[in-house]
């Protein structure tokens, strides 16, 4: 009898196709809290399998945690980022329970917008993440909404294919979007007022060429411009940085030609970061860096039909 019951929510979500469809109320959310690697254990808890080899993929997540460990963080440029408004990412989740249901559906979006404003001040980053408190609204930026992922909910756990899922993050100080391909979603402890997460997927080789380099670069070359430049007897030659910091490592490695300025094809065609962000997965016949990050989704207000 208890299995015959099990199947109830299955049968009354399959339309007249065959195909199964989500049912029962959307619940929408915001995210509220990144978490980006910082080292390879955290690598591996923000990633996902992605190509079907019963591994954790997330190679762009180890480069992100290999940075951090030179100065470089990533993790607290986004939370900031996230805290301040800069970066919105949000999501729908349609179900009939949030331990069990037969057929749950989950979009994501990127928005704009929040009201309240994310900042009391906006000179004081300790006053911002107003927004993120779980009674916000804000509007869905267009051309942004990921493919439907479909699948069960079992003990509060969901694990659903996204054909597409765009984030956004921050490297530098300006956010860039990237289109996760083949991607994967897994929620996590799934209730109304709170969802963690794991968003994972594959990034082509044009993203990461018009992208993700392009931002890393814009934070090398931010960093030795102002942290260079110093006078004294620890300041180093050519460009006066300052011994052992995280600039002269920078100089000493991107800086191929010593005239104290980083450019982009020095860092493009820099064999360690050519190495670092080659594609690691095959899906399909289609190779991809593989890219994953946790995330904490609280309440929020949209609409996601409105233009």
């Amino acid at each position: 009898m208890r299995s015959a019951l099990l199947l109830i929510p299955v049968l009354a979500a399959c339309g007249d196709d065959g195909e199964s469809v989500p049912t029962g109320d959307h619940f929408r959310y915001v995210v509220a809290d990144l978490a980006i690697a910082t080292n390879s254990t955290t690598a591996r808890e923000t990633g996902l399998d992605l190509d079907g080899d019963n591994s954790i993929d997330n190679q762009l997540g180890q480069v992100f945690g290999t940075l951090d460990g030179l100065g470089l963080g990533v993790g607290g440029t986004a939370r900031e980022a996230l805290r301040g408004g800069g970066v919105i990412m949000l999501a729908d989740l349609q179900t009939v329970g949030f331990d069990e249901a037969g057929v749950a559906g989950f979009t994501t979006f990127l928005g704009a917008n929040p009201d309240p404003a994310p900042c009391l001040d906006p000179n004081d980053p300790a006053t911002c993440g107003q927004h993120l408190h779980g009674n916000a609204r804000f509007t869905v930026e267009p051309g942004s909404t990921s493919a439907l992922g479909v699948a069960p909910i079992r003990g509060g756990d969901f694990l659903a294919s996204l054909d597409l899922l765009p984030v956004e993050l921050v490297i530098d100080e300006l956010p860039i979007r990237l289109d996760l391909r083949h991607a994967r979603v897994h929620l996590r402890s799934i209730a109304a007022d709170r969802i963690t997460a794991v968003f994972a997927g594959g990034i082509t080789k044009t993203d990461v060429q018009d992208a993700v380099v392009p931002a890393a670069h814009a934070q090398i070359e931010r960093i030795v411009r102002t942290e260079c430049g110093q006078t004294g007897p620890d300041a180093q030659a050519p460009c006066g940085c300052i011994a052992g910091s995280r600039a002269a490592l920078l100089q000493r490695n991107f800086d191929a030609n010593d005239d104290c300025a980083i450019t982009l094809a020095e860092v493009a065609s820099d064999s360690v970061v050519t190495a670092l962000t080659a594609p690691d997965i095959v899906i399909r016949g289609e190779r991809f860096l593989s890219f994953g990050v946790g995330v904490t989704l609280v309440p929020a207000d949209f609409d996601p039909g409105a233009p």
